[in-house]
Protein backbone atom coordinates (compact mmCIF):
# COMPACT_ATOMS: atom_id res chain seq x y z
CA UNK A 1 0.00 0.00 0.00
CA UNK A 2 1.32 3.48 -1.00
CA UNK A 3 2.71 5.13 2.06
CA UNK A 4 0.05 8.03 2.66
CA UNK A 5 1.25 11.05 3.70
CA UNK A 6 -0.64 12.51 6.48
CA UNK A 7 -0.19 16.26 5.92
CA UNK A 8 -1.55 18.21 9.02
CA UNK A 9 -3.03 21.57 8.24
CA UNK A 10 -1.80 24.37 10.86
CA UNK A 11 -4.39 26.17 12.98
CA UNK A 12 -3.87 29.05 13.79
CA UNK A 13 -2.78 29.40 17.34
CA UNK A 14 -5.42 30.99 19.80
CA UNK A 15 -4.76 34.48 20.59
CA UNK A 16 -4.88 36.25 24.01
CA UNK A 17 -6.95 38.74 23.58
CA UNK A 18 -6.79 41.45 26.27
CA UNK A 19 -10.12 43.32 27.06
CA UNK A 20 -9.55 47.57 26.85
CA UNK A 21 -10.09 48.61 30.35
CA UNK A 22 -13.35 51.06 30.52
CA UNK A 23 -12.27 54.68 31.56
CA UNK A 24 -14.91 55.45 34.47
CA UNK A 25 -13.58 58.70 35.54
CA UNK A 26 -16.46 60.75 34.05
CA UNK A 27 -18.93 58.74 36.54
CA UNK A 28 -17.52 61.05 39.15
CA UNK A 29 -18.68 63.80 37.38
CA UNK A 30 -22.08 63.81 38.80
CA UNK A 31 -21.56 64.07 42.01
CA UNK A 32 -18.85 66.51 41.70
CA UNK A 33 -21.39 68.72 40.06
CA UNK A 34 -24.33 67.93 42.32
CA UNK A 35 -21.74 68.75 45.59
CA UNK A 36 -20.68 72.00 43.92
CA UNK A 37 -24.28 72.98 43.22
CA UNK A 38 -25.20 71.93 46.62
CA UNK A 39 -22.15 73.90 48.35
CA UNK A 40 -23.27 76.61 45.56
CA UNK A 41 -26.76 76.58 47.31
CA UNK A 42 -25.32 76.44 50.68
CA UNK A 43 -22.86 79.18 50.17
CA UNK A 44 -25.39 81.27 48.86
CA UNK A 45 -27.85 80.66 51.51
CA UNK A 46 -25.48 81.07 54.41
CA UNK A 47 -24.16 84.80 52.31
CA UNK A 48 -27.44 86.19 52.67
CA UNK A 49 -27.96 85.20 56.18
CA UNK A 50 -27.71 87.72 58.22
CA UNK A 51 -27.49 88.13 62.11
CA UNK A 52 -30.15 86.42 64.38
CA UNK A 53 -31.72 88.66 66.71
CA UNK A 54 -34.00 88.71 69.64
CA UNK A 55 -36.45 91.49 70.09
CA UNK A 56 -38.73 91.85 73.40
CA UNK A 57 -42.17 93.21 73.25
CA UNK A 58 -44.99 93.69 75.66
CA UNK A 59 -47.28 90.94 73.90
CA UNK A 60 -47.22 89.47 70.27
CA UNK A 61 -50.19 91.07 69.23
CA UNK A 62 -50.49 90.87 65.29
CA UNK A 63 -46.97 89.17 64.78
CA UNK A 64 -46.45 85.28 63.75
CA UNK A 65 -43.53 83.53 63.14
CA UNK A 66 -42.41 82.76 59.16
CA UNK A 67 -44.89 85.33 58.37
CA UNK A 68 -44.26 88.52 60.01
CA UNK A 69 -41.60 91.04 58.14
CA UNK A 70 -39.19 93.15 59.35
CA UNK A 71 -38.88 96.43 57.03
CA UNK A 72 -36.83 99.62 56.55
CA UNK A 73 -38.87 102.49 54.06
CA UNK A 74 -41.17 99.69 53.19
CA UNK A 75 -38.17 97.55 52.27
CA UNK A 76 -37.93 93.77 53.79
CA UNK A 77 -34.61 93.51 55.71
CA UNK A 78 -35.78 90.49 57.68
CA UNK A 79 -38.50 88.01 58.85
CA UNK A 80 -39.45 86.76 62.03
CA UNK A 81 -38.51 83.10 62.70
CA UNK A 82 -39.82 82.47 66.46
CA UNK A 83 -41.93 83.70 68.90
CA UNK A 84 -41.67 82.64 72.88
CA UNK A 85 -42.09 83.83 76.27
CA UNK A 86 -39.43 85.26 78.71
CA UNK A 87 -38.11 83.40 81.98
CA UNK A 88 -40.50 85.22 84.06
CA UNK A 89 -43.24 85.38 81.20
CA UNK A 90 -43.11 89.17 81.41
CA UNK A 91 -42.72 89.87 78.47
CA UNK A 92 -42.41 88.53 74.50
CA UNK A 93 -39.51 87.17 72.82
CA UNK A 94 -39.28 87.78 68.72
CA UNK A 95 -36.40 85.88 67.45
CA UNK A 96 -36.08 87.34 63.93
CA UNK A 97 -33.56 87.32 61.04
CA UNK A 98 -31.92 89.60 59.23
CA UNK A 99 -30.90 89.64 56.04
CA UNK A 100 -27.71 89.95 54.81
CA UNK A 101 -27.53 93.29 53.10
CA UNK A 102 -29.36 94.86 56.67
CA UNK A 103 -26.68 93.53 59.16
CA UNK A 104 -25.75 96.98 59.73
CA UNK A 105 -29.14 97.37 61.83
CA UNK A 106 -28.05 94.80 64.60
CA UNK A 107 -26.73 98.40 66.18
CA UNK A 108 -27.27 99.87 69.46
CA UNK A 109 -28.55 102.73 67.21
CA UNK A 110 -31.35 100.54 65.94
CA UNK A 111 -34.99 100.63 67.43
CA UNK A 112 -38.04 98.64 66.32
CA UNK A 113 -41.56 98.76 67.05
CA UNK A 114 -45.24 97.09 65.77
CA UNK A 115 -46.89 98.67 62.95
CA UNK A 116 -50.84 98.54 63.46
CA UNK A 117 -53.73 101.28 63.02
CA UNK A 118 -53.14 103.62 65.08
CA UNK A 119 -55.01 107.22 65.75
CA UNK A 120 -53.69 109.70 67.50
CA UNK A 121 -52.59 113.82 67.04
CA UNK A 122 -50.80 113.61 64.14
CA UNK A 123 -53.71 111.75 62.80
CA UNK A 124 -54.77 108.06 61.05
CA UNK A 125 -51.59 106.16 60.54
CA UNK A 126 -51.11 101.98 59.81
CA UNK A 127 -54.56 101.54 57.96
CA UNK A 128 -52.53 99.09 55.63
CA UNK A 129 -51.55 96.65 57.76
CA UNK A 130 -55.82 95.66 58.24
CA UNK A 131 -54.97 94.15 54.49
CA UNK A 132 -51.55 92.83 54.75
CA UNK A 133 -51.28 92.42 58.41
CA UNK A 134 -48.57 94.12 61.00
CA UNK A 135 -45.18 94.02 60.31
CA UNK A 136 -41.91 95.76 62.23
CA UNK A 137 -40.56 98.74 61.31
CA UNK A 138 -36.98 99.53 62.13
CA UNK A 139 -35.33 102.89 62.22
CA UNK A 140 -31.37 103.40 62.83
CA UNK A 141 -29.64 107.06 63.38
CA UNK A 142 -27.31 107.26 60.94
CA UNK A 143 -25.74 110.69 62.02
CA UNK A 144 -24.68 108.89 65.36
CA UNK A 145 -21.08 107.32 65.79
CA UNK A 146 -20.82 103.53 65.58
CA UNK A 147 -21.13 100.96 67.83
CA UNK A 148 -20.61 97.46 68.30
CA UNK A 149 -23.12 95.14 67.32
CA UNK A 150 -26.15 93.67 69.03
CA UNK A 151 -28.39 91.05 69.66
CA UNK A 152 -31.04 92.16 72.21
CA UNK A 153 -33.47 94.56 71.39
CA UNK A 154 -36.43 96.45 73.59
CA UNK A 155 -38.83 97.17 70.97
CA UNK A 156 -40.72 100.50 71.44
CA UNK A 157 -44.41 100.20 72.11
CA UNK A 158 -45.24 103.03 70.27
CA UNK A 159 -43.29 104.80 67.33
CA UNK A 160 -41.01 107.19 67.57
CA UNK A 161 -42.75 110.56 66.64
CA UNK A 162 -40.34 111.18 64.20
CA UNK A 163 -37.46 109.28 62.16
CA UNK A 164 -33.89 109.74 62.79
CA UNK A 165 -32.73 110.82 59.49
CA UNK A 166 -35.35 114.14 59.82
CA UNK A 167 -33.39 117.73 59.60
CA UNK A 168 -33.84 119.30 62.24
CA UNK A 169 -32.75 119.57 66.34
CA UNK A 170 -33.67 118.47 69.10
CA UNK A 171 -33.82 121.03 72.17
CA UNK A 172 -35.08 120.74 75.93
CA UNK A 173 -37.57 123.07 77.73
CA UNK A 174 -37.69 122.87 81.53
CA UNK A 175 -41.72 123.18 82.98
CA UNK A 176 -43.05 123.41 86.45
CA UNK A 177 -46.02 120.62 85.11
CA UNK A 178 -47.09 118.87 81.84
CA UNK A 179 -50.12 120.87 81.58
CA UNK A 180 -52.27 119.32 78.61
CA UNK A 181 -49.03 118.51 76.33
CA UNK A 182 -47.85 114.89 75.40
CA UNK A 183 -45.45 113.27 72.73
CA UNK A 184 -46.78 114.69 69.67
CA UNK A 185 -48.23 118.05 70.38
CA UNK A 186 -47.62 120.65 67.70
CA UNK A 187 -44.80 123.92 68.01
CA UNK A 188 -45.57 126.75 66.26
CA UNK A 189 -43.43 130.31 64.96
CA UNK A 190 -45.23 132.97 63.69
CA UNK A 191 -48.73 130.13 63.43
CA UNK A 192 -46.95 128.26 61.32
CA UNK A 193 -46.12 124.72 62.61
CA UNK A 194 -42.37 123.91 62.49
CA UNK A 195 -41.78 121.14 65.39
CA UNK A 196 -43.81 118.54 67.92
CA UNK A 197 -42.96 117.46 71.10
CA UNK A 198 -41.14 113.84 71.16
CA UNK A 199 -41.13 113.19 75.18
CA UNK A 200 -41.27 114.63 78.06
CA UNK A 201 -39.67 113.24 81.71
CA UNK A 202 -40.23 114.08 85.18
CA UNK A 203 -37.01 116.11 86.44
CA UNK A 204 -34.57 114.37 88.42
CA UNK A 205 -35.46 116.74 91.59
CA UNK A 206 -39.05 115.93 90.99
CA UNK A 207 -39.97 119.59 91.28
CA UNK A 208 -41.08 119.93 87.31
CA UNK A 209 -41.20 118.19 84.13
CA UNK A 210 -38.39 118.08 80.87
CA UNK A 211 -40.07 117.94 77.45
CA UNK A 212 -37.84 117.05 74.48
CA UNK A 213 -39.09 119.05 71.53
CA UNK A 214 -37.78 118.77 67.87
CA UNK A 215 -37.81 121.75 65.84
CA UNK A 216 -37.75 121.27 61.85
CA UNK A 217 -35.13 122.54 59.40
CA UNK A 218 -34.47 125.15 58.39
CA UNK A 219 -36.67 126.81 61.10
CA UNK A 220 -33.97 125.35 64.18
CA UNK A 221 -32.13 128.41 62.82
CA UNK A 222 -34.41 130.78 64.73
CA UNK A 223 -33.71 129.08 67.71
CA UNK A 224 -30.84 130.89 69.94
CA UNK A 225 -30.07 132.32 73.23
CA UNK A 226 -32.74 134.96 73.11
CA UNK A 227 -35.62 132.64 72.17
CA UNK A 228 -38.34 132.32 74.46
CA UNK A 229 -41.08 129.20 74.64
CA UNK A 230 -44.68 129.46 76.01
CA UNK A 231 -47.67 127.30 76.51
CA UNK A 232 -50.20 127.79 74.26
CA UNK A 233 -52.75 125.15 74.98
CA UNK A 234 -56.46 126.46 75.60
CA UNK A 235 -56.56 130.10 75.21
CA UNK A 236 -54.91 133.47 77.17
CA UNK A 237 -57.90 135.54 78.55
CA UNK A 238 -56.11 138.65 79.93
CA UNK A 239 -57.93 141.76 81.69
CA UNK A 240 -55.62 144.97 81.48
CA UNK A 241 -55.67 148.48 81.30
CA UNK A 242 -56.71 148.40 77.74
CA UNK A 243 -59.42 146.02 77.86
CA UNK A 244 -59.98 142.19 77.58
CA UNK A 245 -57.19 140.46 75.47
CA UNK A 246 -58.34 136.76 74.17
CA UNK A 247 -54.97 135.02 72.24
CA UNK A 248 -55.48 131.88 71.30
CA UNK A 249 -53.47 129.17 67.91
CA UNK A 250 -54.61 127.11 65.98
CA UNK A 251 -57.86 124.20 66.73
CA UNK A 252 -55.21 121.60 67.16
CA UNK A 253 -53.36 123.74 69.94
CA UNK A 254 -57.08 124.22 72.11
CA UNK A 255 -57.72 120.11 72.06
CA UNK A 256 -54.06 118.96 72.22
CA UNK A 257 -52.10 121.84 73.55
CA UNK A 258 -49.39 123.24 71.47
CA UNK A 259 -46.12 125.47 71.80
CA UNK A 260 -45.18 128.77 70.56
CA UNK A 261 -41.36 130.36 70.48
CA UNK A 262 -40.13 133.70 69.20
CA UNK A 263 -36.75 135.93 69.94
CA UNK A 264 -37.03 138.75 72.05
CA UNK A 265 -34.09 140.83 72.16
CA UNK A 266 -31.18 140.52 70.18
CA UNK A 267 -30.37 137.46 68.36
CA UNK A 268 -27.48 135.61 70.75
CA UNK A 269 -25.84 131.97 69.79
CA UNK A 270 -26.17 129.16 72.03
CA UNK A 271 -22.86 129.03 73.91
CA UNK A 272 -24.02 125.25 75.53
CA UNK A 273 -25.47 122.62 73.42
CA UNK A 274 -27.34 121.51 76.35
CA UNK A 275 -28.82 124.92 76.64
CA UNK A 276 -32.08 124.27 78.66
CA UNK A 277 -34.93 126.57 77.36
CA UNK A 278 -37.74 127.75 80.52
CA UNK A 279 -41.25 127.45 79.19
CA UNK A 280 -43.59 130.12 79.84
CA UNK A 281 -47.17 129.66 80.80
CA UNK A 282 -48.11 132.22 78.24
CA UNK A 283 -46.85 134.89 75.74
CA UNK A 284 -47.79 137.55 77.85
CA UNK A 285 -45.41 135.81 80.51
CA UNK A 286 -42.78 135.66 78.36
CA UNK A 287 -42.76 139.21 77.31
CA UNK A 288 -42.72 140.76 80.79
CA UNK A 289 -39.26 139.56 81.17
CA UNK A 290 -37.07 141.97 79.43
CA UNK A 291 -34.30 141.43 78.01
CA UNK A 292 -30.57 143.76 78.50
CA UNK A 293 -28.54 144.19 81.49
CA UNK A 294 -30.92 144.66 84.70
CA UNK A 295 -30.84 146.91 87.73
CA UNK A 296 -32.84 146.34 90.90
CA UNK A 297 -34.09 148.72 93.21
CA UNK A 298 -35.79 148.78 96.44
CA UNK A 299 -39.05 151.53 96.53
CA UNK A 300 -40.76 152.14 100.25
CA UNK A 301 -44.69 153.27 100.00
CA UNK A 302 -45.83 154.89 103.11
CA UNK A 303 -49.63 154.96 101.64
CA UNK A 304 -51.80 151.36 100.66
CA UNK A 305 -50.79 149.87 97.60
CA UNK A 306 -53.65 147.89 97.36
CA UNK A 307 -53.91 146.35 93.73
CA UNK A 308 -50.56 147.01 92.86
CA UNK A 309 -49.59 143.20 92.26
CA UNK A 310 -46.25 141.22 91.19
CA UNK A 311 -45.37 141.36 87.48
CA UNK A 312 -47.17 145.09 87.21
CA UNK A 313 -44.94 146.95 84.85
CA UNK A 314 -42.77 150.28 85.79
CA UNK A 315 -43.51 152.80 83.51
CA UNK A 316 -41.19 155.77 82.38
CA UNK A 317 -42.67 158.54 80.01
CA UNK A 318 -44.82 155.66 78.72
CA UNK A 319 -42.17 153.24 78.19
CA UNK A 320 -41.97 149.94 80.47
CA UNK A 321 -38.77 150.04 81.74
CA UNK A 322 -39.11 147.49 83.88
CA UNK A 323 -41.43 145.12 86.29
CA UNK A 324 -42.47 144.50 89.50
CA UNK A 325 -41.05 141.44 91.69
CA UNK A 326 -42.65 141.57 95.12
CA UNK A 327 -44.85 143.77 97.26
CA UNK A 328 -44.43 142.93 100.79
CA UNK A 329 -45.69 144.48 104.29
CA UNK A 330 -43.00 145.63 106.45
CA UNK A 331 -42.54 147.80 109.92
CA UNK A 332 -40.41 150.86 110.40
CA UNK A 333 -38.87 150.10 113.94
CA UNK A 334 -38.41 153.59 114.39
CA UNK A 335 -41.36 155.35 113.95
CA UNK A 336 -43.40 152.46 114.50
CA UNK A 337 -44.94 153.08 110.95
CA UNK A 338 -46.01 150.18 108.04
CA UNK A 339 -45.37 150.43 104.99
CA UNK A 340 -45.24 148.81 101.64
CA UNK A 341 -42.00 147.30 100.85
CA UNK A 342 -41.85 146.90 96.64
CA UNK A 343 -38.86 145.20 94.79
CA UNK A 344 -38.54 145.92 90.69
CA UNK A 345 -35.84 145.27 88.24
CA UNK A 346 -35.40 147.90 85.60
CA UNK A 347 -34.12 147.27 82.20
CA UNK A 348 -32.78 150.31 80.95
CA UNK A 349 -32.28 149.16 77.33
CA UNK A 350 -36.10 149.18 76.43
CA UNK A 351 -34.98 152.96 76.19
CA UNK A 352 -34.12 151.75 72.72
CA UNK A 353 -32.23 154.89 71.00
CA UNK A 354 -32.19 156.97 74.28
CA UNK A 355 -30.35 154.19 75.69
CA UNK A 356 -27.68 154.22 73.02
CA UNK A 357 -27.13 158.11 72.96
CA UNK A 358 -26.68 158.12 76.36
CA UNK A 359 -23.14 155.77 75.79
CA UNK A 360 -24.86 153.07 78.57
CA UNK A 361 -24.34 150.09 75.76
CA UNK A 362 -21.49 148.50 77.77
CA UNK A 363 -22.61 149.92 81.51
CA UNK A 364 -22.32 147.67 84.40
CA UNK A 365 -25.32 147.51 86.81
CA UNK A 366 -23.27 149.74 89.32
CA UNK A 367 -22.53 152.40 86.39
CA UNK A 368 -26.44 152.54 85.78
CA UNK A 369 -27.21 152.86 89.75
CA UNK A 370 -24.63 156.20 89.58
CA UNK A 371 -26.92 157.56 86.79
CA UNK A 372 -29.95 157.12 89.02
CA UNK A 373 -28.56 158.91 91.34
CA UNK A 374 -28.08 161.73 89.01
CA UNK A 375 -31.62 161.71 88.15
CA UNK A 376 -32.73 161.21 91.78
CA UNK A 377 -30.92 164.52 93.05
CA UNK A 378 -32.63 166.11 89.82
CA UNK A 379 -35.73 165.29 91.18
CA UNK A 380 -36.70 161.56 89.93
CA UNK A 381 -39.33 160.01 92.12
CA UNK A 382 -41.52 156.76 91.74
CA UNK A 383 -45.09 156.98 92.16
CA UNK A 384 -48.38 154.90 92.67
CA UNK A 385 -50.59 155.33 89.63
CA UNK A 386 -53.86 153.95 88.58
CA UNK A 387 -54.04 151.65 85.13
CA UNK A 388 -57.31 150.60 85.42
CA UNK A 389 -60.60 152.26 87.54
CA UNK A 390 -62.81 149.01 86.91
CA UNK A 391 -60.45 146.56 88.59
CA UNK A 392 -58.30 148.61 90.60
CA UNK A 393 -54.83 147.65 89.26
CA UNK A 394 -51.86 149.92 90.40
CA UNK A 395 -48.49 150.42 88.51
CA UNK A 396 -45.36 152.73 89.54
CA UNK A 397 -44.41 155.63 87.26
CA UNK A 398 -40.51 156.99 87.20
CA UNK A 399 -41.73 160.74 86.98
CA UNK A 400 -39.99 163.88 87.32
CA UNK A 401 -40.92 166.51 90.68
CA UNK A 402 -38.56 169.46 90.77
CA UNK A 403 -39.85 170.39 94.41
CA UNK A 404 -40.05 167.22 95.56
CA UNK A 405 -38.46 166.80 99.14
CA UNK A 406 -35.46 164.42 99.62
CA UNK A 407 -35.20 162.29 103.06
CA UNK A 408 -30.97 161.04 102.54
CA UNK A 409 -29.34 161.29 99.42
CA UNK A 410 -29.42 158.50 97.18
CA UNK A 411 -26.35 155.85 97.08
CA UNK A 412 -25.08 154.03 93.81
CA UNK A 413 -25.92 150.92 95.62
CA UNK A 414 -27.54 147.75 94.64
CA UNK A 415 -30.48 147.30 94.88
CA UNK A 416 -30.66 150.91 94.45
CA UNK A 417 -33.33 152.50 97.02
CA UNK A 418 -35.28 154.54 94.84
CA UNK A 419 -36.83 157.92 96.26
CA UNK A 420 -41.00 157.76 96.15
CA UNK A 421 -43.45 160.58 95.86
CA UNK A 422 -46.90 160.40 97.30
CA UNK A 423 -49.59 159.96 94.55
CA UNK A 424 -52.43 162.66 95.79
CA UNK A 425 -54.93 161.30 92.53
CA UNK A 426 -54.85 158.16 94.19
CA UNK A 427 -55.75 159.58 97.46
CA UNK A 428 -58.63 161.80 95.45
CA UNK A 429 -59.70 158.83 93.55
CA UNK A 430 -60.28 156.73 96.95
CA UNK A 431 -62.16 159.49 98.05
CA UNK A 432 -64.39 159.67 95.21
CA UNK A 433 -65.20 156.73 94.77
CA UNK A 434 -65.97 156.56 99.06
CA UNK A 435 -67.88 159.27 98.39
CA UNK A 436 -69.88 157.54 95.50
CA UNK A 437 -70.34 154.93 97.79
CA UNK A 438 -71.44 157.05 100.34
CA UNK A 439 -74.49 158.44 98.70
CA UNK A 440 -75.29 154.93 96.99
CA UNK A 441 -75.83 154.23 100.70
CA UNK A 442 -78.22 157.07 101.37
CA UNK A 443 -80.35 156.32 98.29
CA UNK A 444 -83.73 154.67 100.13
CA UNK A 445 -83.93 151.48 97.77
CA UNK A 446 -86.10 149.77 100.73
CA UNK A 447 -88.87 152.39 100.15
CA UNK A 448 -88.26 152.42 96.72
CA UNK A 449 -88.81 148.77 96.63
CA UNK A 450 -91.40 149.02 98.63
CA UNK A 451 -93.79 151.68 96.27
CA UNK A 452 -92.62 149.47 92.95
CA UNK A 453 -94.40 146.60 94.83
CA UNK A 454 -97.83 148.10 95.20
CA UNK A 455 -97.55 149.99 91.74
CA UNK A 456 -96.90 146.04 90.47
CA UNK A 457 -99.87 145.44 92.58
CA UNK A 458 -102.11 148.03 91.13
CA UNK A 459 -101.68 147.15 87.60
CA UNK A 460 -102.22 143.49 88.61
CA UNK A 461 -106.02 144.79 90.05
CA UNK A 462 -106.43 147.40 86.96
CA UNK A 463 -106.20 144.18 84.88
CA UNK A 464 -108.35 141.90 86.28
CA UNK A 465 -111.10 144.86 85.98
CA UNK A 466 -110.60 145.29 82.33
CA UNK A 467 -110.76 141.45 82.09
CA UNK A 468 -114.30 141.71 83.18
CA UNK A 469 -115.93 144.37 82.34
CA UNK A 470 -114.23 145.74 79.48
CA UNK A 471 -113.28 142.42 77.77
CA UNK A 472 -117.16 141.66 77.47
CA UNK A 473 -118.24 144.82 75.93
CA UNK A 474 -115.38 144.55 73.00
CA UNK A 475 -116.22 141.14 72.26
CA UNK A 476 -120.02 142.39 71.76
CA UNK A 477 -118.79 145.32 69.54
CA UNK A 478 -116.59 142.88 67.39
CA UNK A 479 -120.04 140.75 66.99
CA UNK A 480 -122.26 143.93 66.04
CA UNK A 481 -119.00 144.89 63.22
CA UNK A 482 -119.28 141.52 62.04
CA UNK A 483 -122.94 141.62 61.77
CA UNK A 484 -123.36 144.73 60.01
CA UNK A 485 -119.88 143.95 57.51
CA UNK A 486 -121.98 140.62 56.65
CA UNK A 487 -124.99 143.20 55.76
CA UNK A 488 -122.87 145.98 53.95
CA UNK A 489 -121.67 142.51 51.57
CA UNK A 490 -124.91 141.69 51.00
CA UNK A 491 -126.01 144.70 49.66
CA UNK A 492 -123.69 145.19 47.35
CA UNK A 493 -123.37 142.06 45.95
CA UNK A 494 -123.89 140.96 42.31
CA UNK A 495 -127.62 140.97 41.17
CA UNK A 496 -128.97 142.51 44.59
CA UNK A 497 -131.55 145.27 43.92
CA UNK A 498 -129.59 147.70 45.29
CA UNK A 499 -126.70 147.10 42.93
CA UNK A 500 -129.94 146.99 39.91
CA UNK A 501 -131.44 150.50 40.99
CA UNK A 502 -128.14 151.91 41.30
CA UNK A 503 -127.54 151.06 37.51
CA UNK A 504 -130.80 152.00 35.78
CA UNK A 505 -130.24 155.09 37.40
CA UNK A 506 -127.14 155.59 35.88
CA UNK A 507 -128.20 154.66 32.53
CA UNK A 508 -131.18 156.98 32.94
CA UNK A 509 -128.62 159.53 33.94
CA UNK A 510 -126.53 158.46 30.86
CA UNK A 511 -129.86 159.44 28.51
CA UNK A 512 -129.90 162.76 29.97
CA UNK A 513 -126.47 163.61 29.75
CA UNK A 514 -126.74 162.80 26.02
CA UNK A 515 -130.33 164.83 25.56
CA UNK A 516 -128.99 167.40 26.94
CA UNK A 517 -125.12 167.80 24.93
CA UNK A 518 -127.69 167.45 21.50
CA UNK A 519 -129.68 170.78 22.93
CA UNK A 520 -126.75 172.14 23.72
CA UNK A 521 -125.19 171.55 20.29
CA UNK A 522 -128.96 173.10 18.68
CA UNK A 523 -129.00 175.81 20.17
CA UNK A 524 -125.69 176.75 19.57
CA UNK A 525 -126.54 176.35 15.92
CA UNK A 526 -129.90 178.09 16.22
CA UNK A 527 -129.42 180.80 18.89
CA UNK A 528 -132.58 182.60 17.67
CA UNK A 529 -134.64 179.42 18.13
CA UNK A 530 -135.30 180.23 21.88
CA UNK A 531 -137.05 183.67 20.07
CA UNK A 532 -139.18 182.32 17.24
CA UNK A 533 -139.52 178.74 17.82
CA UNK A 534 -138.87 175.14 16.11
CA UNK A 535 -138.18 176.17 12.47
CA UNK A 536 -140.00 174.07 9.80
CA UNK A 537 -137.06 174.36 7.21
CA UNK A 538 -134.56 171.66 8.09
CA UNK A 539 -130.49 172.86 8.91
CA UNK A 540 -127.32 170.97 8.28
CA UNK A 541 -124.50 171.50 11.43
CA UNK A 542 -121.98 172.06 8.47
CA UNK A 543 -123.68 175.17 7.05
CA UNK A 544 -124.13 176.52 10.25
CA UNK A 545 -128.19 177.45 10.03
CA UNK A 546 -127.79 177.61 6.08
CA UNK A 547 -130.73 175.88 4.71
CA UNK A 548 -130.29 172.49 3.79
CA UNK A 549 -130.35 171.84 -0.57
Amino acid sequence: MPEQSISVSAKPLPRVGHRPKRNLAWVWLIPIVAALVGGSIIWSTLSKQGPRITITFQSADGLEAGKTQIRYRSVVIGTVRQIRLSADRDRVLVEAELTNDAASFATGETSFWVVKPRIGLGGVSGLSTLISGSYIEADTDKSANAKPAKKMFVGLEEPPPIASDRPGRHFVLSAPDLGSLAAGSPIFYRRIQVGLVTGYKLADSGKGVELDIFVDAPYDKYVDASTRFWDESGFDATLTADGVQVNTQSLVSLIAGGLSFSSFGKPRALQDSKHVFKLYESRRAAELVPEGIAVPIFMRFDQPTRGLKEGAPVDFHGVHIGIINSVALDLDITTRQFFTAVEATLYPERLGKVYTDMSLKDSTPHDLAESLTTLVNRGMRAQLRTSNILTGQLYVALATFHQAPLDEPPVAEIPFKMATYPSDDLDKLQQQVTSIVGKLDKIPFDSIGQELDSLIKQIRVLSANLDKSVTPKLASTLTEIERATKNLNSLIAPGSPVVANTEAMLEDLRRSLKSLTNLTESLSANPDSLIRGRSTQPYSRDTLGAPAK
